[in-house]
């Protein structure tokens, strides 16, 4: 159970990495740089 519990928190870290860059993405096509 623990290791199903593992795998399924590495997909959510996985989709929320993805969301956070094409957020950041978003930005810069608005001309904000996310960086600073």
């Amino acid at each position: 159970a623990a290791k199903q519990e593992a795998s399924a928190a590495k997909q959510e870290a996985s989709a929320a990495k993805q969301r956070a860059e094409q957020l950041a993405a978003r930005l810069r096509e608005l001309g904000i740089d996310p960086e600073t």
